[in-house]
């Protein structure tokens, strides 16, 4: 008698406990499917890929008017450009596509940029390849100086990498890209300038080692200020927006802005990596899906994200692009640019994502 009363009252709790484990599941799904859906919306006006025309013009063809600087070590390399352009240049290009170099290799185009009005699509001041191995779980990062003289392909000309993106935005910028080194990017993702402030104080800022130089150049254009000494710093947004943005320190120009660039990414994504608590990564991803435009679809995303943050080791390398002995300074009129051997630098930047080159 008492057997049937607890099996009754076992059989009356099961229903309860059935729709307590159906509601928290319904739950997951649906924090999931939010989460699948935001993540989509970073899609928000993504370029299309479209077939690449056959004929874009001519690489082969060496760029005129440039005369090589004859003391480099005089130039103010803090000195920043901005030519008139050609309001005929300016459009929306599609990226062309591409067949995958290695199946194994995610080529990703990170773009910063400071669009001032919809007319034009503003400079990127930060043109980044992110390359990640999935077999030899290495990422590399690369950046391009801004001053390089390179050729623009769709626009029949030759101006500095960066006004790519001025002209055309991003398809114009990952179709110069591919083109005149024979890479493979399809996919993107471009931040505004402005929004690191946001990302880096998400995930509770980040730590950089700094000159005493950097940390007063820091200083001069924050209101919470660090102390002043080389070493090891715990930076806000507000402080490493500045910090990224600095090309005056250094006195190489965009070689150091560069560098420390990569440096705060780097920072970045170990800050991340230290974050196990699935909450907080989906906390931090919810802050930055407002301050990011991709082409990449949620799954995309997914996988790559838990393959780097969950899959183990990985090595993590950066330099810069041109390699060395490949450039020189030039002047093109009253700006100096980065004159380079694009034959070089193509092998040598694909021995370095596909080969041996460190």
């Amino acid at each position: 008698m008492k057997k049937d009363k607890q099996n009754k009252k076992k059989r009356k709790a099961l229903p309860i406990i059935l729709i307590v484990l159906g509601s928290l599941l319904a739950l997951v799904a649906g924090v999931f499917l939010y989460g699948y859906l935001k993540l989509g919306s970073m899609r928000r006006g993504s370029v299309p890929i479209v077939p690449a025309p056959v004929d874009v013009g001519n690489v082969t063809a060496e760029p005129v008017d440039l005369v090589p600087v004859e003391n480099p070590d005089e130039l103010d390399l803090s000195e920043d450009y901005d030519p008139e352009i050609d309001p005929a240049d300016f459009g929306n290009d599609d990226i062309f596509q591409r067949d995958a170099i290695d199946e194994n290799v995610v080529n990703i185009l990170l773009l910063g940029n400071d669009a001032r009005d919809e007319f034009d699509h503003g400079r990127t001041d930060t043109m980044l390849l992110l390359s990640y191995n999935r077999q030899t779980r290495e990422a590399k990062l690369i950046s391009f100086l801004r001053d390089t003289w390179i050729y623009i392909p769709g626009r029949d000309k030759w101006n500095r990498i960066n006004t790519a993106y001025r002209f055309g935005g991003i398809g114009l910028a990952i179709n110069t890209l591919n083109y005149n080194f024979d890479l493979d990017i399809q996919n993107y993702v471009r931040v505004d300038f402005n929004a690191m402030k946001a990302i880096v104080d998400s995930i509770g800022g980040i730590d950089i080692e700094l000159t005493e130089r950097e940390v007063e150049y820091i200083n001069n254009g924050v209101s919470e200020k660090l102390p002043v000494h080389a070493g090891w710093h715990h930076l806000n947004g507000a402080q490493t927006l500045w910090h990224a943005r600095n090309r005056s320190i250094g006195g190489d120009g965009d070689w150091s802005r560069t560098r420390r660039q990569r440096n705060v990414l780097n920072a970045i994504l170990n800050r991340l990596k230290k974050e196990r608590n699935v909450s907080s990564l989906i906390s931090i991803l919810y802050t930055m899906i407002d301050h990011v435009e991709t082409n990449m679809n949620p799954s995309q995303i997914v996988s790559l994200g838990v393959d780097v943050i969950f899959g183990g080791s990985f090595s993590l390398k950066d330099r810069a692009l041109p390699f060395e002995g490949t450039w020189e300074y030039a002047w093109e009129g009253r700006m100096a640019v980065i004159h380079i051997d694009i034959r070089a630098n193509r092998n040598k930047l694909h021995e370095y994502l596909y080969g041996s080159i460190d």
